[in-house]
């Protein structure tokens, strides 16, 4: 690790906590939903318990159960249930999912091949500004919002913005960083996700309880966006694009479009890339069904538990540790047994996370937390390790387009896939076995297809090293 100079450092830090922040505003609705619909009014109604009546303990044994009522009228009719805004419905779903998702995927593509078939022309320091600016303004902006269409369209701008972090910072990483320290620092850069998702259940639920200065779900919005604010300009104005405009065959490649697009098609459709990308659905779609479904499993099972911080400490704690260890274990093994070394140790940290995924589902909390935590660790080394391989393994000039492509692809199935919870629960007419059957069973599938995706790499260096010993 003895690239990890001061400054490299200082420019890493700067990219996580944007990631951080863009996460952040990512996630915000999701634990937000009901009462920004209470107030904005959308999605669907149901009854509710009205938790400022009082009744005798006779009485609230008989009572009727508020969440079996139907409709407006049966609900009213009962003095201890109101109807509202429950903050889930249709609407919620497209604010939530493909407002966002649709955006982000084409937008990532878009920047990425901008970034890097102009490669000696656009800075990319300057496009990772931007897109902190643009997520950022729009979180302060939904705080503000009073009407469901701008929510929408305020939820397809922090898309646009936070689209710019993982491709573009993807290939700083890589110039910044040597092979010894890159899977490292992207272990560091990937804290954004689990600090930005853990950071909204906090800022969702107790900020909003605070309700501070009257401002109730609006104030998290504010606050959240102000680090973004601040962020931006110091990526603007402290930190410089480290592309050596000296070289001239990439300068040259990067002009050259139909060069280009060959050097990508080359990079991007070797054996180990689609077997990654097919690993990648698996993983992903089973790490997003946890995601969409971690509040409904437990306001579902454990109504009365408060999962705020234990969530937060999980992603946290668990998260960030396990990305951290995966990229550090995986520098120290490749320097002893190659590339392939990655992808051994991310198959057997997946493998290990299944069972814990269970563990999770089955027991009830504060012990399906204590789950949780453990399988962050061994689960979330995946994040690192992936992009790390997948900037190894292709060319420089299409690093930021590639990861770009992939995101595309891993969000566009991944991202949609977890749908088939709810048929999958009509099914089994049961939650938990849904759930069982997505999350650490797509874990488990994801696991094999890592290890077989990394054969063609061990057959290459194989190879390589075959041809060296001969010209010794």
């Amino acid at each position: 690790m003895g690239d990890m100079t001061v400054s490299k450092l200082y420019f890493l830090s700067l990219m996580t906590l944007s990631y951080i922040v863009g996460e952040l505003t990512h996630f915000l609705i999701n634990t937000t939903s009901r009462e920004v619909a209470r107030e904005v009014e959308f999605g669907e109604k149901s009854c509710f318990v009205n938790g400022s009546f009082v009744t005798d303990e006779e009485e609230d044994k008989e009572r009727f159960d508020c969440s079996e009522s139907k409709n407006e009228t049966q609900c009213g009719s009962e003095k201890h249930c109101y109807w509202e805004y429950s903050g889930l419905g249709i609407q919620y779903q497209v604010l939530a999912g493909p407002s966002f998702i649709l955006v982000f995927i084409f937008s990532a593509v878009f920047l990425a091949i901008l970034s890097d078939w102009l490669y000696d022309k656009l800075s990319r320091t300057l496009m990772l500004s931007v897109g902190t600016a643009t997520f950022s303004t729009a979180c302060l902006l939904m705080g503000l919002a009073g009407q469901y269409w701008q929510l929408v369209i305020l939820r397809m701008m922090i898309a646009a913005g936070l689209s710019v972090c993982r491709p573009v910072s993807g290939g700083l990483i890589a110039e910044l960083f040597s092979a010894s320290s890159r899977g490292v620092a992207n272990g560091i850069f990937s804290w954004g996700v689990y600090y930005g998702y853990g950071l909204a259940f906090v800022f969702g639920i107790y900020i909003t309880r605070a309700d501070v200065l009257g401002y109730g779900w609006r104030a998290p919005y504010v606050l959240a966006a102000l680090p973004g604010l601040v962020l931006a300009v110091l990526l603007a104005t402290t930190v410089k694009d480290p592309r050596q405009k000296d070289t001239e065959a990439t300068a040259k490649a990067s002009s050259d479009g139909r060069a280009y697009f060959r050097t990508l098609a080359r990079s991007f459709l070797s054996p180990s890339m689609l077997i990654l990308l097919l690993a990648a659905f698996f993983r992903h779609t089973a790490g997003y069904c946890w995601a969409y479904n971690t509040r409904l499993f437990f306001q579902t099972y454990y109504p009365d538990f408060d999962i705020g911080l234990w969530t937060f400490s999980a992603s946290v704690f668990g998260g960030s540790f396990g990305v951290f260890a995966g990229g550090f274990f995986s520098d120290r093994l490749v320097q002893v047994l190659g590339l392939p070394s990655r992808l051994w140790l991310l198959s057997a940290c997946t493998l290990l996370a299944a069972p814990l995924a269970v563990g999770t589902l089955y027991f009830p909390p504060p012990g399906a937390f204590g789950c949780l935590i453990v399988y962050y660790f061994f689960a979330e080394t995946w994040f690192a390790v992936l992009f790390t391989v997948i900037v190894e393994i292709v060319d420089p000039e299409v690093r930021s387009t590639c990861i770009a492509i992939f995101l595309f692809l891993m969000n566009l199935v991944g991202g949609n896939l977890p749908v088939i919870v709810a048929p999958l629960r009509s099914y089994f007419n049961d939650y938990r076995s849904a759930l069982y059957l997505v999350w650490p069973g797509f874990l488990t599938i994801s696991a094999f297809i890592f290890l077989l995706s990394s054969l063609p790499l061990w057959i290459r260096e194989k190879k390589i090293n075959k041809q060296y010993n001969v010209n010794k």
